[in-house]
């Protein structure tokens, strides 16, 4: 991509909103060693409005979101959260993933955002969708337990190559109503994740996507949520792809690959899965972590190729 899109600059008009909207968003700013820290679930309450605001900063501002009240509540009692995006690899891949993983004098977290794409993190993903850009402002989503440091300021400020006063860290826990609705809007990222790094399908070929997500019953309890929410994502969410495939290219067997169906694990939930794997992400089937429902609009053929189905067996259970 020739074109620097300034992803950092592109949200901070979402930042600013969080940070002088306190009382009424539930969230909570304060400063550490010169950066502000944006606490939207972790000790702060947080808000609908807020999940929507972080999802739309972990995004970098390339992803439209809102959420839909289910259509048919009988059948299907969860709300839906909808993304549309024009810039599928770099929105995701480049950002929304929480591929981050900070270790750094005792805090531990998952960073998400357009500021890892000034840290280039993890080097592997920038690699393969050849992104970078320089920025005066980072902003950072982190999941995490606590705060950071001084010392994790110091480090994150200088992986970001900004001054610690322009860095940005936007804060939440798992069990929180933040977290159930930026989870939720990550249908795109699990087929970008399954389509351009596990299936090595080139980037250049994917160009819109729209994606949707359950938000499963919240519930005040990280390992709980923690089940709930993952469980959603490989049982619950939908993706629409459009691309423009090569002549050579098998798109009904591609899209067959890239439903969560296709794991042999497909029928556990997240959880049991984890579990199984020592309760590390270094052991998990990570082809599990799939989207539903895949339907795939090849823009050179015209044609329409669709796999998978919504299970409401396992989102209810």
């Amino acid at each position: 991509m020739a074109n620097r899109l300034s992803l950092n600059e592109k949200v901070m008009p979402f930042v600013k909103e969080l940070m002088n909207n306190e009382q009424l968003l539930k969230v909570h700013v304060t400063k550490i060693n010169g950066a502000t820290i944006i606490d939207c679930g972790l000790e702060a309450e947080g808000s609908i409005k807020a999940g929507l605001l972080f999802t739309k900063i972990t995004l970098g501002g390339m992803g439209d979101v809102q959420i839909l009240f289910p259509t048919d509540a009988k059948q299907s009692p969860f709300p839906v959260v909808q993304v549309m995006t024009s810039h599928p690899v770099l929105a995701t891949l480049g950002c929304q993933a929480a591929s981050w993983n900070i270790n750094k004098e005792g805090f531990f977290g998952m960073a998400s955002g357009p500021g890892r794409v000034l840290a280039q993190k993890p080097s592997k993903i920038f690699k393969k969708i050849n992104y970078t850009e320089e920025n005066k402002t980072a902003v950072l989503c982190i999941e995490s337990a606590t705060y950071p440091s001084e010392e994790v300021i110091d480090y994150l400020a200088k992986k970001c190559a900004v001054q610690k006063e322009n860095l940005y860290l936007l804060l939440i826990k798992t069990a929180s109503i933040v977290e159930y609705i930026q989870m939720a809007a990550r249908a795109i990222e699990l087929g970008m994740f399954r389509l351009v790094e596990q299936l090595n399908y080139p980037k250049e070929h994917i160009l819109y996507a729209l994606g949707a997500g359950r938000i499963p019953p919240f519930i005040a309890e990280e390992e709980r949520s923690n089940d709930r929410i993952n469980n959603a994502l490989i049982y619950g969410t939908e993706l629409y792809l459009i691309i423009r495939s090569e002549p050579e290219d098998d798109i009904e067997k591609l899209v067959e690959k890239m439903i969560s169906k296709a794991s042999e694990n497909y029928g556990k939930r997240f959880l049991t899965v984890f579990n199984e794997a020592g309760g590390t992400f270094e052991n998990f089937d990570l082809s599990l972590l799939a989207p539903t429902e895949v339907i795939i609009n090849d823009s050179r053929t015209g044609k329409l190729f669709q796999a998978g189905e919504i299970n409401l067996k396992q989102l209810k259970d």
